[in-house]
């Protein structure tokens, strides 16, 4: 870290503590003392459980919630909180620290696999302000140490929780009434000797004017170093998929068609240059660029932090809250070299090219201008990799009033702002309007540029290695992203019980809020104009909306303490938002719960969400990405001649059809923003049992069955570029939109610049049953603890787009196609600890269940010509022991991937860069750490 950087986090740590401190002094210097409002003993405290903001005794709420409990973060020594969510059979892998590409240098969580903006992450019930311009919260924000419980609940909670929260909502509950001093210290590697992860954090928090208030202020240190897929056999070579003399599927080495030898197509030739100087014929099956070994397995981060909470009693009724968050979040990504490709005049005066390409090329000099027109394709190798150094700072300060009125009414009213900065630097572009310079020569001094402008050398790009430090001072550039979101919301809401009916009370919970949400990202000229080969070019996004909501729930019992009815009672819920943008849309929720014995509940709702457009949705410039898909224009087998001869309308050169092939499995597209998107909308049922047997203390056992549709879905033009291309294939006709797309080429035929822009397109389904166990007994002198938590999918249905084929991913994976990641039918975590005395042993057990290939699962291949049809079954066990010392100290070793369980290997056509799905599996293997715990 430089002096420089350093200087930055202490001003950014300080200032963020002083503007704490001066709250709470302000607090001190008005308050009156304050009663005891504690519950009397035995009594149980009236508590708000998430899912609905009324304050209510009985914790089991009627929407299904999993509690991730301090213990838990505490034994499974969790220094990242997305590898806690992403452990939970609810939730899909998402980006994290070890999804270096696609990743978007955070860490997300993704419930249902109904996409990470479909989740809502809230922080003690409040927002919290998302780390890019599409609102999505980076867990790396949220304080690991100082979570005392997090609440997951899953399904459309927009009634109570408003947007974003059709797949449900995850709720981060901190410590806010800490006394003492903790240190927690830990160092963790894997058994190669790397991954490794250093992290030291505190606690501070005590009592001050008599009791009447409390602070807390947590720091953190987080280190996690770099790791490369070379370093592991399973990711150091990309694989592809051919097959043999026998026609069967086979593995070999695969990888890119952006070669470093240099490569020219087009007019009839595609030859690369070999170290003779000689052109040889590209052949992809055995001239593939090996890009993996130079990837990130495990990305480097840097996190600084530091979390302030404070609560003052101003008076017998009124309290002063507030919150203050400080993260700095440094994240590399990191790539093979970039893989140039542009259309060009290639000049035959150029003194670097070997006599022999010269002649073969002069053969297409039918105009005697000594100018050849190529796709020019070169692996940059002599510019090193691409790195993306990702420099994020989140402020976050919360600061409120709340009581309690009458008849035992409690209200608050509070104002919630938050900010990101993120400075994206991305090395190793190359600069395309320059590489193009660089091949024009001064016909009278072939050894100067034609255009000598910008420092202009000539360039050779005729073989590997033939680019000087001179040529590449030329080409690279070092470009950068400024991006700054900011979240601004103020709430008041009033909860309680409003009168008594036979069957208990009456509760209620009604609030009004009004947030703005705003981000900017402005991408350097060569960025903005896609002067640039390498990262994805993108021009600026701008943009902003606010909203106005208002909403009401309640819970009215019916019957409570009679036969076959110990409580029978219903919940309902309204909530109306105004949007600058989406205008005013209205979600609800109604149901409720039947407990006919003591043992037994039931319990049911039905509820409809919305989610409005973010702003990126709404505003994003046109930027570049690269989906994976396959182009119907390939000469295979199975292309019709139908397809061959509209392949030419859209395109593709005649000299070329035959023999065409795809360079890359990814295609360069074109995406943005439409400020004419309208809100997307759910409708979530579940319906489920809660039993605890009086007979068996301790056991409590559910099980619920839910169903979650997303209709008006936003998503790009066809529902994406694969979705699209099938689209197309379909009709084979220019007049439709879809083939008008696909007319988007380069002089060679390769599809480029594909338009994909925002659309409410799409439509999602996600069913299944959620179920858990939870047994707590005594026995062999000590206790056990068990946790269950597990799920079976019975259908994941996504369509594209209202003339896509409705695909169910239920059991599937396809990391580049229509599925994503694995859709396992099964999914389980069980956690059994043992304590006695001062030791305790715990044992995480994580069943993924088996996974088809898409292609054989939605029948677009056959199961024989499938080298990897089936993933198998998964097991991972990770151990955790801790022994307290005395009364201040505890020391702790864990065991992750206890039994080095492999990822498993996958066909080329759904494997991502590191040939498997390395947000699902486990990419690293057995991991080792050790720490601390010492209070004072």
């Amino acid at each position: 870290m430089t002096q420089k950087q350093g200087r930055t986090i202490k001003a950014g740590l300080l200032a963020g503590t002083a503007t704490f401190a001066t709250m709470m002094a302000m607090a001190v210097s008005t308050s009156a003392y304050a009663q005891d409002s504690m519950a009397t003993e035995g009594e149980l405290e009236e508590v708000v459980v998430t899912g609905s903001r009324i304050p209510r005794k009985d914790l089991v709420a009627n929407s299904p919630v999993n509690v991730i409990s301090a213990e838990e973060i505490s034994i499974g020594a969790v220094v990242e909180i997305d590898r806690v969510l992403d452990g939970m059979p609810q939730t899909a892998s998402s980006n994290g620290p070890t999804t270096n590409n696609p990743g978007n240098s955070q860490a997300n969580v993704n419930l249902r696999n109904l996409g990470i903006a479909r989740t809502l992450v809230l922080m003690n019930g409040r927002r919290f302000v998302g780390s890019a311009a599409n609102g999505v919260v980076d867990l790396n924000n949220i304080p690991p140490a100082l979570i005392k419980q997090v609440e997951v609940v899953t399904g459309g909670a927009s009634a109570v929780y408003g947007s974003d929260a059709m797949a449900g909502v995850v709720n981060f509950i901190l410590k806010d009434d800490f006394e003492g001093v903790q240190v927690n210290g830990q160092y963790g590697l894997s058994q190669e000797g790397d991954a490794e992860r250093y992290n030291v954090d505190f606690t501070l928090g005590g009592n001050f004017a008599d009791g009447r208030g409390n602070v807390v202020i947590y720091g953190n240190y987080l280190k996690r170093n770099q790791t490369l897929a070379g370093e592991r056999d399973f990711a150091a070579v990309q694989l592809g998929e051919t097959t043999d003399d026998q026609g069967n599927p086979i593995f070999v080495p695969g990888g890119s068609a952006g070669i470093p030898q240099g490569r020219f197509s087009g007019n009839g030739l595609n030859h690369f240059i070999d170290d003779n100087g000689t052109p040889v014929a590209y052949d992809s099956d055995m001239h593939a660029y090996n890009f993996a070994p130079v990837n990130n397995l495990q990305l480097p981060l840097v996190r600084h932090a530091i979390t302030g909470i404070g609560n003052y009693q101003l008076t017998d009724d009124i309290n002063l809250f507030a919150e203050m968050t400080y993260a700095n979040n440094r994240i590399q990504s990191q790539l093979a070299p970039t893989p140039f490709s542009e259309g060009m005049d290639v000049d035959l005066r150029n003194p670097y090219m070997p006599e022999a390409t010269r002649a073969l090329f002069s053969t297409l000099d039918t105009d005697g201008d000594n100018l050849v027109r190529f796709t020019v394709t070169r692996r940059m190798l002599e510019a090193g990799p691409r790195l993306q150094d990702d420099d994020n700072k989140l402020f976050r300060y919360v600061i409120g009033l709340n009581g309690e009125v009458g008849n035992g009414l409690n209200w608050e009213v509070f104002y919630n702002y938050g900010k990101t900065n993120q400075a994206q630097r991305q090395d190793g572009n190359i600069v395309i309007s320059r590489f193009i310079q660089g091949m024009l020569v001064n016909p009278d001094n072939p050894n100067e540029c034609l255009n000598p402008s910008n420092g202009c050398v000539v360039l050779n790009p005729f073989g590997e290695g033939k680019m000087t430090e001179e040529m590449i001072n030329y080409l690279k550039i070092a470009a950068t992203n400024l991006t700054a979101v900011t979240q601004q919301q103020v709430g008041a809401n009033i909860a309680g019980n409003l009168f008594e009916l036979p069957g208990g009370e009456v509760g209620f919970a009604a609030g009004v809020e009004y947030r703005k949400d705003k981000a900017e990202t402005n991408p350097d000229t060569f960025l903005a104009t896609g002067d640039i080969d390498g990262f994805n070019a993108g021009a600026p996004t701008k943009g902003s909306f606010d909203v106005k909501e208002m909403y009401l729930e309640t819970i009215v019992p019916l019957l409570s303490g009679v036969t076959g009815a110990q409580y029978l009672g219903l919940e309902a819920g309204i909530r109306f938002s105004d949007y600058s943008t989406a205008g005013g849309v209205t979600s609800y929720k109604i149901g409720g719960e039947w407990r006919p014995i003591d043992d037994v509940k039931f319990r049911g709702l039905y509820q409809r969400a919305v989610r409005a457009p973010n702003v990126n949705e709404l505003f994003l410039g046109f930027s570049n990405g690269f989906p994976g898909a396959d182009d119907f224009c390939v000469d295979d087998p199975s292309r019709t001649a139908a397809e061959r001869a509209f392949c030419l309308e859209l395109g593709v050169p005649e000299t070329l059809i035959d023999g065409f092939e795809q360079e890359n499995t990814q295609i360069q597209a074109l995406f943005g923003g439409n400020p004419d998107l309208s809100e997307e909308t759910s409708t979530t049922w579940s319906i489920g049992a809660v039993y605890t047997p009086a007979m068996v203390p301790g056991l409590t056992l559910t099980a619920d069955l839910y169903s979650i549709t997303v209709d008006n879905a936003i998503s790009s033009l066809g529902g994406g570029l694969r979705s699209m291309i099938d689209a197309c294939n379909q009709v084979l006709d220019l007049s439709n939109v879809y083939c008008q797309a696909l007319t988007a080429r380069r002089e060679d035929g390769q599809l480029e610049n594909v338009p994909q822009y925002n659309e409410n397109i799409a439509k999602f389904t996600a069913k299944g049953v959620d179920f858990s166990v939870a047994y707590n007994f005594d026995a062999f002198g000590g206790n056990f603890d068990l946790k269950l938590l597990g799920t079976r999918l019975l259908e994941a249905e996504t369509q594209a787009s209202p003339i896509s084929a409705i695909n169910d991913c239920a059991g599937l994976i396809g990391v580049r196609g229509i599925c994503g990641r694995a859709n396992p039918k099964w999914a389980t975590t069980t956690r059994l600890t043992y304590s006695i005395e001062d030791f305790s042993a715990s044992l995480r057990h994580r069943y993924i269940g088996g996974v088809m290939d898409e292609r054989v699962g939605l029948g677009s291949r056959r199961r024989e010509d499938t080298l990897v049809p089936d993933i198998p079954a998964v097991h991972y066990f990770d151990l955790g022991l801790r022994y307290t010392v005395n009364e201040n100290l505890s020391v702790f070793t864990n065991v992750d991937n206890l039994f080095n369980k492999k990822a498993p290997i996958m066909g080329a056509g759904v494997a991502g860069q590191l040939n498997t799905d390395a947000g699902t599996y486990d990419v690293v293997g057995r991991r080792f750490t050790f720490g601390f715990r010492a209070t004072f």
